[in-house]
């Protein structure tokens, strides 16, 4: 079973108190059901990026985040990033490389619950590809606000992806930080730059856009109208807005606690975008 590296991103705005972060009650949540369900183990690792003020609030006040970390099943390691002036700047700190010793790297925002092992899906990985989850048309600003696209194609969700190759990683995140223009303020923050970057480097290596989707449910909804497994619950929307996520995040996992999703018939919104998308 190949070894995992996942990482996340957690950070207060430098003009923001940390103590009104609701973020930070989201990433207990999504640590715990990492820990829960996501199957890892002492050969795994887990990377976190996190500002300097966020990471003092979490060793030095009264937080269930040392009670939680002390659970965690697999090695980790805290990669200090500077306070960000806004959320660009802050999610371009999810494209830096930092080295790692496992077989594959997974980015997981926070707003996505963990539901099942990570392994269902890694198991069928193969080397020096990307895994990226189609979402929508490219020509959506959602995708590509900024750019000019001509074709109806599929645009990629920045929130979770995954690759196999370190090479291929550390080029993916330099194609990413070349496009970044600090002075933009989309509506999904760098989300147009990682699909940008996801098209050309699909011109020189494997990008499967589908195993990772099959993978995936969108507020509620699969994108398979067949008996896929869910492994990322996305309660996405509303960038940058930790009010209405952790609203989401609390209701979602009530909602698990009471059982309402034992027997839940998943809708298919998105089997019209994922099958027109082929392997490699």
């Amino acid at each position: 079973m190949p070894s995992i590296c996942l990482a996340c991103i957690i950070y207060t705005l430098e003009d923001k108190p940390v103590e009104d972060n609701c973020y930070l009650n989201i990433f207990y949540m999504w640590l715990s059901k990492v820990i829960q369900n996501g199957g890892l183990t002492q050969n795994d690792m887990l990377h976190v990026h996190v500002d300097l003020r966020t990471m003092n609030y979490l060793e030095n006040n009264n937080t269930v985040f040392p009670d939680i970390y002390a659970k965690l099943p697999c090695q980790s390691k805290f990669i200090i990033i500077s306070p960000p002036k806004n959320s660009l700047e802050g999610m371009m700190n999810k494209y830096k490389y930092e080295n790692y010793t496992q077989d594959i790297y997974i980015y997981c925002d926070i707003d996505i619950l963990i539901i099942n092992p990570f392994h269902i899906m890694t198991d069928k990985m193969k080397p020096n590809t990307l895994y990226t989850c189609g979402e929508g048309n490219l020509r959506d600003i959602y995708y590509s606000e900024g750019f000019s696209v001509s074709e109806d194609l599929v645009g990629f969700s920045a929130g979770k992806f995954a690759l196999y190759g370190k090479s291929l990683l550390e080029e993916f995140f330099e194609k990413i930080n070349k496009y970044c223009d600090y002075s933009t303020n989309y509506i999904t923050v760098e989300q147009p730059y990682f699909n940008r970057a996801v098209y050309e480097i699909g011109d020189s290596h494997t990008v499967d856009t589908k195993l990772l989707t099959y993978h995936v449910s969108f507020n509620e909804h699969s994108y398979y109208d067949t008996d896929a497994i869910t492994i990322f619950y996305d309660l996405a929307g509303n960038a940058g807005n930790g009010i209405i996520h952790l609203k989401k995040i609390m209701d979602t996992i009530s909602l698990f606690a009471c059982g309402y999703y034992k027997d839940y018939d998943k809708v298919s919104i998105g089997k019209n975008i994922v099958d027109q998308i082929e392997y490699g």
